[in-house]
């Protein structure tokens, strides 16, 4: 067992000894990477890696007039329409009409049996002339004081009477005519010759040539944008494109309990196959202010945080920058931008996906977004 000198001692030579196989090996490393820092500082400078641009759409924010619209919805109601009734019972007699038939203002159409009538009319034309005579005999008697005025004053009554009778069964018999209130076209016949019918039974339905109106109603909150004369843009469902105008001629005064107002205009020109109680898209264009600025709706993404643009930086290679944008009316393919670009920036139409801030991008101007965006402009 060793002493604890002899113990301290080969402590102290062994770590001599490793100390020095430190240094020689620091001694024998440092010249290899001093010979690997000049070859590495000889060597040319690595090109840096360049990512490939990104072929996109492009676009011009425009400061262009747009028109924004308050929009409705409504039908068509005829200026002349009526079911023809019958104002008594009778049995038809005449029907001179066919069904889509045109006809003039007081043609007949139906005629009830009136033979009674006319004989009783008969009757009572002959019992009018003579009152009538005996008027007249009265009237030269009362001359000579031949007569009293009592006896004056009953014949009068008399011929009063007979002629108010006749006049009363002379608008019965025209009551079992039925003429045409007005110009226009008929229905589809309701009724048969030799049918019954009684009064108010509908006869047949008459459609007047006068033309249209478009019946719709509005929120109490545009109801002042409306004045009368304002022109209006119409469309049919059943009639796709074809647009008409119509020329606003009345404003309900009152709301109704939903707060809408309820309006009226008269299309202008309309084309025969526009039938009353057709579905209609009212609208009534309110140009915006001619510095409006705005870009094709495809140029702007939404996220989590709002909406967004890519904005082209112009330079040798294009870059991009998303920028926030508030946006305000669509129409027609386009959307208003209020805060965010300026007129005459370059805003990417398509291929937004492929982008990130800062992305190197290759302009492609005539794509089919493209060409359909500068279209719009």
């Amino acid at each position: 067992m060793l002493e604890p000198e002899q113990h301290t001692e080969t402590a102290r030579k062994r770590s001599k000894l490793t100390s020095g196989y430190v240094l020689y090996a620091l001694l024998a490393v440092v010249p290899l990477l001093l010979a690997w820092a000049v070859w590495h500082w000889q060597q040319p400078a690595a090109v840096a890696f360049a990512a490939t641009p990104v072929k996109v759409a492009v676009a011009t924010v425009s400061n262009r007039p747009l028109v924004s619209y308050v929009q409705a919805i409504g039908e068509l109601e005829a200026v002349q329409a009526v079911s023809v009734p019958a104002e008594i019972g009778g049995r038809i007699v005449e029907l001179p009409i066919e069904s889509g038939q045109r006809v003039s203002r007081g043609q007949i159409l139906v005629r009830l049996n009136d033979a009674p009538q006319r004989g009783q009319l008969l009757r009572l034309q002959g019992l009018l002339d003579n009152t009538r005579t005996r008027l007249e005999r009265m009237k030269q008697l009362i001359g000579a004081n031949a007569i009293s005025r009592e006896a004056l004053d009953n014949a009068q009554a008399q011929y009063t009477a007979a002629r108010g009778a006749v006049q009363e069964l002379i608008a019965e018999i025209e009551q079992r005519t039925i003429r045409a209130p007005f110009a226009g076209t008929l229905g589809i016949r309701k009724v048969h010759l030799g049918q019954y019918v009684n009064a108010g039974d509908t006869l047949i339905n008459l459609l007047g040539n006068q033309g249209l109106y478009v019946n719709f109603s509005v929120p109490e909150q545009v109801a002042s944008r409306f004045t009368p004369a304002s022109t209006l843009q119409v469309e049919l469902d059943a009639l796709p494109g074809q647009p008409l105008t119509a020329v606003l001629n009345s404003i309900d005064p009152f709301l109704d309990r939903s707060r809408t107002l309820s309006l009226q205009a008269r299309l202008q020109n309309p084309p025969d196959s526009a039938l009353p109680r057709m579905f209609a898209r009212v609208r009534l264009p309110l140009p915006l202010p001619a510095n409006t600025l705005s870009v094709p709706e495809t140029a702007v993404t939404y996220s989590a945080y709002g909406e967004d643009v890519y904005v082209v930086n112009p330079s040798l290679t294009p870059t991009v920058r998303r920028v926030s944008v508030k946006t305000g009316e669509r129409r027609d393919g386009r959307v208003v931008i209020s805060q965010g670009v300026a007129a005459g920036d370059q805003v990417v139409i398509s291929g937004q996906i492929k982008l990130s801030d800062g992305a190197s991008i290759e302009p492609v101007l005539h794509s089919a977004l493209s060409v359909d965006a500068g279209a719009g402009e």
